[in-house]
């Protein structure tokens, strides 16, 4: 809408007087220095800024803002130098930020309390659960059983070309390549080549491979005491949780600089890293999957080498049972660790401490698992050995709705020791939504993670989680409980007769998927405002005319940067990238998927709602192929990975694509991701695709907490 007119047309009366003082003295004949000076910063300084904002600013609005001028290195997010006061880097893949207007101003425009400047009467509640029958009907529900099932398995639609991306997944085999690869995972940066050796945030133990001294793979965990929190602000604005500590490498006396590193049987939760030594057989195969409680390392014919770096071990403890071994080592910084091995049937095998290293007396099959102890806990050493030598090598997700209520999550792949139980950690959303069942499984065993908050660590092989959805929300805030008043309806009309002249056409005509989408987008809300609000048919004629013709240039993949598929990774991208990487966000390379396809997958939405002949096969088929890039349910989809963008597991979706980053995967936009579910949902109603709405809901639901 125009927020100016309807400014100026709502402003209170008893803003449109008022008392003015003298003039002051400075604008006297003897203050003409002070004028001079006050007429340069309030109309020199603002106009040179104007026309900067204008005309120079746009030539970069879809690419990196790096700082200073420098162009950023994509191989690592931390190297760009930064002040003693500057908030870590964490994406330059960024758009530009919105700053809000003070709240102090709100006298200046007469904003005031919306409910009694627009006169739209009390504020809608949304309910948290049924009222009656008849509320329910009211709402859009859709229950199904199972929220995997997939959107479809064709190829692509035939307007989107198949191109080779600039980059191939390192370390994965054949088996592996003939399938959709996740690009967005917190595993991302090991496929990625030249990052190999960058961060894996498992949550919560951080995970490195190393082909330096000392070879394998480096295992890290940090306390909440070891965070170094921003002095400049009150609160602080950013903290940043310690990288690069090596509390235990795991890794074998075979391994030198010419080792090897694969990978395989990646999935959303989970990868396994195997590691060899450059000539001769044996492995070391590492199942890594979010939320282990024990870091697992799988020998075959090796010699097992574990040492710490940093650290100093001052305590060495070795217990023996029946098929175990158990070392418990205390460091000079406080911690205290646990080791497991769990040799092959038949093997007699131990773990020799020599300095701050344990090296094995011989080579070695069998399983070693290594878990921290919190400090202070002395319950935690108890759930350890009751759980030790079970562990996990993936996770299946499971979802279904009913009603207001949706259910999901997880069962556990798990191997080793049939006689003990999965221990695994927990993250406070989940404990928080547990049924009973779940929830009665909880130890007194806790770890931090390094931004997600205290786990908590759990025995079921099974974790069922629920979540009210938000049935009430559909196309307009509030549904149909939402009333306008009179002065209100006209200031609208007034505003969407204006707005609808626009030429959404040129307007969106860009290379930009992002700015485009939020184009379409804004114009698709002013056609939905024309039907659903005034009930003008001829204004919703008018825009509806003029938004599909300017969204078909998109559907037939006639837009200047058109989409193709990258038949490497698997999935939608822009043209835009294939010589340069930053262009549009990143958007080539999987950055912002779910922000920039969000945006035409909300439009569709409200233009089939408008008009449900325009539903045809082609354009549905266009749509539910972005949806598919970014949230496709299904391995049975042989063309996109499992859920790009979205993590279940740690509650929302991951923006960076292909770009190493030493400090993870990020999120900066959490109001686009939310906006991605939302069109989802909405598409799913107006298509009557009950899973992809169910689905969608539930997805809402488990971001809002």
């Amino acid at each position: 809408m125009d927020t100016e007119r309807l400014n100026r047309l709502f402003i209170r009366e008893d803003e449109e007087k008022q008392d003015y003082q003298d003039i002051p003295s400075s604008w006297t004949r003897e203050g003409w220095t002070v004028r001079r000076i006050i007429f340069a910063l309030c109309f020199i300084i603002p106009a040179v800024v104007t026309i900067v904002v204008a005309f120079v600013v746009p030539i970069y609005a879809t690419k990196y803002s790096p700082k200073d001028d420098d162009v950023p290195k994509l191989e690592d997010s931390t190297t760009i130098p930064m002040g003693s006061n500057d908030p870590p880097p964490v994406n330059f893949a960024t758009k530009p930020r919105l700053v809000k207007k003070s709240t102090t101003t709100a006298s200046v425009y007469g904003l005031g309390n919306p409910k009694h400047v627009y006169g739209f009467g009390k504020a809608v509640q949304r309910p948290s659960s049924p009222t009656s029958s008849s509320s329910t009907a009211a709402l859009t529900s859709a229950d199904v059983s199972d929220i995997t099932v997939p959107i479809a398995t064709s190829a692509p639609p035939s307007q989107f070309a198949w191109k080779q991306h600039p980059v191939r997944p390192e370390g994965f085999s054949q088996p592996d390549l003939q399938k959709p690869i996740e690009t967005n995972k917190w595993w991302g940066n090991i496929p990625i080549p030249g990052a190999e050796t960058g961060n894996l945030f498992a949550f919560p133990y951080t995970l490195w491979y190393i082909n330096t001294t000392p070879y394998g793979m480096n295992i890290m965990h940090t306390d909440a005491s070891q965070r170094v929190y921003d002095t400049a602000h009150s609160p602080p604005q950013y903290y940043y949780s310690p990288v690069g500590i090596i509390s235990w490498n795991m890794g074998a006396t075979e391994f030198n600089a010419n080792m090897k590193m694969s990978l395989d049987t990646p999935t959303q939760f989970s990868v396994n890293v195997n590691l060899s030594p450059s000539s001769g057989s044996g492995t070391l195969k590492l199942p890594l999957v979010n939320g282990m409680a024990y870091v697992t390392g799988i020998y075959s014919g090796l010699t097992p080498y574990l040492t710490t770096f940093g650290k100093a071990i001052i305590s060495y403890q070795k217990y023996t049972a029946s098929t175990s071994t158990k070392y418990k080592i205390g460091f000079n910084d406080g911690t205290t660790w646990l080791i497991y091995a769990f040799p092959a049937s038949g093997i007699t095998f131990s773990l020799s401490q020599s300095g701050n290293s344990l090296i094995g007396d011989r080579e070695f099959s069998g399983y070693i698992q290594i878990a921290k102890i919190p400090i202070g806990n002395t319950a935690a050493e108890a759930v350890y050995d009751r759980h030790a030598g079970t562990y996990t090598t993936g996770i299946t997700l499971f979802g279904s709705t009913s009603s207001w209520t949706g259910t999901y999550g997880f069962k556990f792949i798990t191997a080793g020791r049939a006689s003990s139980s999965l221990l695994h950690f927990a993250l406070p959303h989940h404990a928080s939504s547990f049924d009973s069942p779940t929830q009665n499984t909880a130890t007194a065993l806790y770890l931090q993670s390094t931004t997600m908050g205290l786990m908590q660590a759990y025995t079921a092989t099974k974790w069922t989680m629920t979540e009210t959805l938000p049935l009430d929300i559909t196309f307009l805030p509030g549904g149909s409980q939402v009333s306008f008043s009179t002065k209100a309806i006209t200031a609208i009309r007034k505003a969407v007769q204006s707005e609808v002249q626009q030429d959404i056409s040129t307007l969106s005509n860009l290379n930009s998927q992002y700015f485009a989408g939020k184009a379409l987008a804004k114009y698709a809300e002013i056609c939905l405002v024309a039907n659903d609000i005034l009930k003008d048919s001829t204004l919703t004629t008018t825009c509806l005319s003029k938004l599909k013709s300017a969204f078909s240039r998109f559907s037939s993949n006639q837009q200047p940067a058109p989409l193709c598929y990258d038949f490497v990774w698997r999935g939608l991208i822009s043209t835009a990238g294939l010589s340069d990487p930053g262009a549009d966000f990143g958007n080539t390379y999987y950055n912002d998927h779910h922000y920039h396809y969000g945006y035409f997958v909300h439009t569709a939405a409200i233009i089939g709602h408008l008009d449900s002949a325009w539903l045809t096969q082609s354009n549905v088929d266009y749509v539910n192929s972005l949806v598919r890039d970014v949230a496709n349910p299904s391995s049975s989809d042989p063309y996109y990975p499992v859920f790009r963008s979205f993590d279940w597991f740690v509650g929302h979706s991951w923006s960076k694509g292909l770009f190493s980053s030493a400090d993870g995967k990020d999120e900066e936009s959490g109001s686009e991701d939310y906006n991605f579910a939302y069109g989802m949902k909405l598409w799913g109603i107006v298509t009557k695709n009950s899973a992809m709405h169910a689905r969608a809901n539930l997805m809402l639901a488990v971001m809002k907490r």
